[in-house]
Order: structure tokens, then sequence, then C-alpha cells
């Protein structure tokens, strides 16, 4: 129920990205512009904390050797996991902020070092990154959300 959950709202995330591309048109003044990167590359940083509490939550979890506890959450971690893999995929830098970008304090154990692409779409205007970023933030908590709700 969970991983249908997840590969709709990958969808939507897709069709959401494919209609912002597809409806790309001149936004605002440049300050305006300055703005809506600013803003996004914010929520970006955001967005990217919450991925990292959440893997450290789920490999926290994993690691829980309790017989019932691994009965009943392995499914739901496995999931998880996945989708987060699915978010990484979806993940969009914003331009002028790729060296800004803090990997401090990430950790890479137990996943994959390439999380995300760092792929900057210079293509979108300054308010669709923006709502591509308040997006994955959304999309970031959902799945949180869901390991917040497992209990040890």
């Amino acid at each position: 129920m969970i991983q249908r959950t997840c590969l709709v709202r990958l969808r939507k995330l897709r069709i959401l990205i494919l209609g912002i591309l597809a409806l790309s048109f001149a936004c605002g003044d440049k300050k305006q512009k300055g703005e809506d990167l600013q803003q996004a590359f914010e929520l970006h940083q955001e967005a990217i904390e919450i991925r990292q509490m959440t893997q450290d939550q789920v490999a926290h979890l994993k690691a829980n050797t309790d017989s019932l506890f691994v009965k009943m959450y392995t499914k739901d971690l496995q999931s998880i996991s996945r989708s987060l893999e699915a978010w990484d995929e979806q993940l969009v830098e914003v331009p002028g902020f790729e060296e800004e970008h803090d990997h401090s304090g990430h950790d890479h154990s137990g996943h994959d070092h390439d999380h995300h692409h760092h792929d900057a779409h210079p293509e979108l205007t300054p308010k669709q990154h923006l709502e591509v970023q308040q997006h994955l933030l959304e999309e970031i908590k959902a799945i949180a959300i869901k390991i917040d709700n497992i209990k040890e």
C-alpha cells in the first residue's frame, strides 16, 4: 500500500516537472528571479536536511534486531528506503547555488554515494524552480512522516 502511494506521488512529480517544462515562460524582473532562486535554494537545503535525518532514522531502525519489531516493520522500512531512492532520482539543484550545496555531515554509509544528481535545469524559470523545490520538500516531509510513525 505504501509502495503504491509512493509510485503515485512519483508519477505526479514527473507530471508536475513535465508540465512546468511545457509551460516555460518568461518570469518577472531580475530581482524577483533572484528572490525566487534564493527561496528555492533554501527549500532545497531544508529538503536535503530532512532527507538525511530520515535516512539516519531508517538506518537506526533497520539496526533493531528485536524479532517482533523486525517482523512488523521490515516491509515498511524497505518501502521507505525505496521511496527515498525514488525521491533522490527526482532531486533538482537550483542553478547558481550548486557550489553552495552543503555536503558537510552528509553520511553516505548505507546508501548510494551518488544519491542525487546535482542536475540544475537552466531551462526552468526561477519561479518554476521554486515550485519544484516546494513540491520536493512536501514529498520528503511525507516520507519523513512515515518513518516517524514507526515506533521502536
